[in-house]
């Protein structure tokens, strides 16, 4: 039985190469994966060999302590493609780590599709030249991609956004949603989003928090969602948050309650894009750690990192960052879409417009075909 390697540095590509794994055994059953898995991907039956958590890290300075777990991790992970005899490797973003496996890999001679474009085109550019030695095909997940390889040696191919696959069509009643949840439909609803890893819930909960405080502070009739990202445990988010009177953690129906909220403060990343084709006004907040902000910011060739304003390329949704991301700053524009109707209709027909940038559903099998050609898999 042919086997892949895949490998999810984190646990969103875990989410991606859960989706993957089980569209690639509709068109290719025989197919068998195994690689650097998280709980979505050992659902859809992938074989463990590291754990995605031992990958995960968050900017420059964070990861250092961990390298030497990290590299025994690539060890063990390059060792299993010998000894399993992997026919071909899908490396899911975390390109820090993928693309020097993908150089072992390369190496081997087991072909490897990097699924999640590094963002070579918003800074670190030289990474063209390593996907192209050892990068057999790039699959990419946002329009404005294609462009930059063009006059470069990579095979890209654009598959979508794997969040088209993940929005529902039907949002449903927002009477029986609320009553789902034990939220009051009577009220607007406010979506705290402050993260998907630890990290991010440390910096960015309390600002979120905080920013709450200042939106009840002006409308005190709210409701305030906190939503729970997968892999991580509702208690941690509540705690980030602490302090925010009446909080309603989701954990469930994560995407349709978010369809139906007025307004949202997200943490920088795939959620403000979720958010976007929900059609749900909102403000993106980051911060870093100091030292990688500012070797972040030397490095930058993007002027935005929303990525609705990327896809636009024009600033739709308000972002602030670092000193910037001050909670009445973040507050203000939610306060405004609450209180005028046609500001918040406004921006979600913006929104409207990048969402139908992305293209129609169905990632998951154009990205697993995909893949599977470069691997040379028959596909149903």
């Amino acid at each position: 039985m042919a086997k892949v390697l895949i490998v999810a540095g984190e646990p969103s590509g875990d989410a991606i190469g859960a989706e993957l794994v089980d569209a690639a055994r509709k068109v290719a059953p025989a197919i068998e994966f195994f690689g650097a898995v998280g709980p979505g991907l050992e659902s859809a039956g992938a074989e463990r060999v590291v754990e995605t958590r031992e990958l995960t890290a968050l900017g420059l300075t964070e990861v250092l302590p961990r390298l030497p777990a990290i590299r025994r991790a690539m060890k063990r992970l390059e060792r299993a493609a010998k000894e399993n005899r992997a026919i071909g490797a899908v490396l899911i973003d975390s390109p820090d780590f993928n693309l020097r496996l993908a150089r072992k890999l390369d190496r081997r001679t087991i072909p490897v599709v990097q699924y999640v474009s590094p963002t070579v085109w918003g800074w670190r550019p030289g990474r063209v030249s390593a996907i192209e030695r050892s990068v057999r095909r790039v699959l990419l997940t946002l329009p404005f991609e294609a462009e930059f390889y063009r006059d470069s040696r990579v095979d890209a191919v654009y598959v979508g956004h794997p969040a088209l696959d993940r929005i529902p069509k039907d949002l449903g009643d927002r009477d029986l949603i609320a009553k789902r949840l034990g939220l009051d439909a009577s009220l607007r609803w406010v979506a705290l989003l402050p993260g998907s890893r630890t990290g991010e819930l440390d910096r960015m909960g309390p600002l979120l928090a905080q920013s709450a405080a200042c939106i009840r502070q002006r409308i005190p009739d709210i409701e305030l969602l906190a939503m729970v990202a997968p892999g991580l445990d509702s208690s941690a988010v509540a705690s980030s948050l602490a302090g925010v009177a009446g909080l309603k953690l989701i954990d469930t129906d994560r995407h349709v309650a978010l369809g139906h909220c007025d307004a949202a403060i997200a943490s920088s990343g795939t959620v403000s894009l979720e958010l976007a084709m929900l059609g749900v006004p909102h403000v993106v907040a980051y911060r870093l750690s100091s030292v990688t902000f500012a070797i972040a910011r030397r490095m930058a060739r993007v002027r935005w990192i929303a990525l609705p304003n990327l896809i636009a390329g024009r600033a739709i949704v308000p972002e602030l960052i670092q000193r910037d991301a001050e909670p009445h700053r973040l507050a203000q524009p939610v306060i405004e879409w609450l209180e005028d109707d046609r500001a918040r209709a406004a921006i979600r027909a913006e929104l409207r417009n990048v969402s139908q940038a992305l293209g129609p559903p169905g990632v998951a099998e154009r990205a697993a075909r995909a893949a599977l050609s470069v691997f040379g898999v028959p596909v149903e």
